[in-house]
C-alpha cells in the first residue's frame, strides 16, 4: 500500500498545538505516528510523513498538511489526533476513541472501522466512524482520508491504558487488515539483522522440539533458508517462514491454522533441473508462533494415503537424515535442498539449539499424559497424542532417594 500519515498540529510550545490535558495531543500524536510509520515500513508499504511542524498558525499548518498529502499518489491519508473534553475525573470507563471521515461514502470508510475496532480491543469505548465533512484535511485531500482520534486526553480512565506502542499497533492492524499480533511480528521479522533472526528462530524452535519432537535445528534451517531470514514477501506478509500451501498433503494431519491465504507466485524445480513459475495460496498466520506450530504438526502428522509422510522425523536425532526425510516426503521439489539446509545448519550452528534431545546423563522424563523412561519415549509418546488433538509437555524427572 501507499500511503500519506501526519500528526495533527503543531509541535507543543508552538501556535495551534493541540489539546492538552494529563498528556499533550501534539506530543503523544507524533509517538504514535513515528510508530505507525515504523511498522507500515517495516512491512514494505510505501509511507509518507505528512506531519506539519512550521506552521504559523492553525490554517497554515491544515495547508501544509495538506499539500504535502496531496503531492504524492498514494491509497489512504491518515490524520493521528487525539480528543478532548471528556469527565475529568476518573469513573471505570473510558469516554473513547472514534475515527472521522469525510462521508459514509467514502472509500476510507472501511479502514476507518476497521481502525475504530482495533483500537477499541486494547480497552476503549468504540466511538464508531463519523461524518465530518467540514473538517480541511477531510475536505480537501485527493486520496481518500481519515482522522483518528486514538483517546480522550483529559480523560483519567483513557489515559490509563493509553500506551503508544499498543495504541500504533492498533491502528497498523487496521490499516491492513491484520491482527495487532501479527503486524507486531511482521515489524519484529523485518527489523532483524541476519544473527538476531537466527538467535530468535532458533529459540522458538527449541521451544518447540520440546512438545513435536522435531530437531530444533531443523525447524529452524527451514525458517531460515525458506523465508530468507524472515525478510521474504511471505515471511513478512503472511507470517509464513516455510512455504507451507494452503493444500498440503490432504490437510491430513490436525491444524490449528485459520484458513486465511496469502496469493503469490512461487518457482518450483522440475526433476532435470529447469525451473517454472506457478501461482499458490500459501497458509497465512496471525503469529510466528501459530506458524511453528502449525508446520511441526505437519511434519509429524502429514500423510501419504495411510502412512505418514514424513515417517520417522520425530524424534530423529541427525538433521541430515532428517532432511532427507523431508526431502523424500516431497516438501520441496529443490534438487538441492537436503545440501542447502545442511549449510545452513553448519554456518550458524544451528545443533546447539539440539541440547534438549541429548539425555548423557540417562535422564527419566514424564509426559503429562504417562510416564515415560528416555527422552525419545516420552516424546514419541506425546506425538501419538499430538495426532488427535492433545498437546503435552516433557518434563526430567528428578529421583529422590
Amino acid at each position: 500500500m501507499r500511503i500519506n500519515i501526519h500528526a495533527g498540529h503543531n509541535p507543543d510550545g508552538m501556535a495551534a498545538c493541540g489539546a492538552v490535558g494529563l498528556i499533550r495531543e501534539s506530543t503523544e500524536a507524533r509517538a504514535v505516528k513515528d510508530r505507525v510509520m515504523a511498522q507500515l515500513t517495516a512491512m514494505g508499504h510505501t509511507v509518507h510523513d505528512c506531519t506539519c511542524n512550521n506552521g504559523t498558525g492553525k490554517e497554515d499548518v491544515l495547508k501544509r498538511i495538506v499539500a504535502a498529502c496531496n503531492s504524492h499518489e498514494v491509497d489512504i491519508d491518515v490524520s493521528i489526533h487525539f480528543n478532548a473534553a471528556a469527565n475529568p475525573k476518573p469513573d471505570g470507563r473510558t469516554t473513547g476513541t472514534e475515527v472521522l471521515v469525510y462521508g459514509k461514502a467514502s472509500p476510507a470508510v472501511p479502514w476507518a472501522q476497521q481502525i475504530a475496532d482495533s483500537i477499541a480491543a486494547l480497552g476503549y469505548r468504540n466511538r464508531g466512524v463519523k461524518e465530518r465533512p467540514g473538517l480541511y484535511v477531510l475536505k480537501h485531500t485527493k486520496a481518500p482520508a481519515l482522522l483518528v482520534e486514538c483517546c480522550f486526553v483529559d480523560d483519567p480512565d483513557d489515559v490509563a491504558i493509553y500506551n503508544a506502542d499498543r495504541m500504533a499497533a492498533a491502528i497498523v492492524a487496521g490499516i491492513t487488515g491484520q491482527a495487532a499480533e501479527t503486524t507486531a511480528d511482521a515489524a519484529r521479522l523485518a527489523a532483524m539483522s541476519r544473527e538476531e533472526f537466527v538467535e530468535y528462530i532458533g529459540r522458538m524452535a527449541a521451544a518447540d522440539m520440546q512438545t513435536s519432537g522435531i530437531l530444533a535445528s531443523v525447524t529452524a534451517a527451514q525458517s531460515i533458508l525458506e523465508s530468507g531470514y524472515g525478510k521474504s514477501e511471505l515471511a513478512l506478509q503472511a507470517l509464513n517462514l516455510g512455504g507451507m500451501k494452503a493444500e498440503l498433503s490432504g490437510n491430513t494431519w490436525a491444524s490449528a491454522w485459520d484458513g486465511r491465504v496469502y496469493i503469490k507466485d512461487t518457482a518450483e524445480q522440475r526433476e532435470d533441473g529447469s525451473y517454472y513459475t506457478i501461482t499458490a495460496a500459501f497458509r497465512s498466520y496471525p503469529s510466528v508462533a501459530a506458524y511453528l506450530a502449525d508446520h511441526s504438526a505437519y511434519l509429524a502428522g502429514a500423510r501419504a494415503g495411510s502412512d505418514l509422510r514424513y515417517a520417522g522425523v520425530v524424534g530423529c536425532r541427525d538433521y541430515r537424515q532428517a532432511f532427507q526425510i523431508l526431502k523424500d516426503g516431497g516438501y520441496a521439489t529443490s534438487l538441492e535442498y537436503v545440501g542447502k539446509l545442511c549449510a545452513v545448519v553448519e554456518r550458524w550452528n544451528l545443533t546447539r539449539f539440539d541440547g534438549a534431545v541429548h539425555e548423557p546423563d540417562g535422564s527419566l522424563w514424564a509426559n503429562i499424559a504417562g510416564l515415560s523412561y528416555t527422552w525419545t519415549e516420552a516424546s514419541n509418546f506425546g506425538q501419538y497424542l499430538a495426532q488427535s488433538g492433545m498437546q503435552t509437555v516433557l518434563h526430567k524427572i528428578k529421583i529422590l532417594g
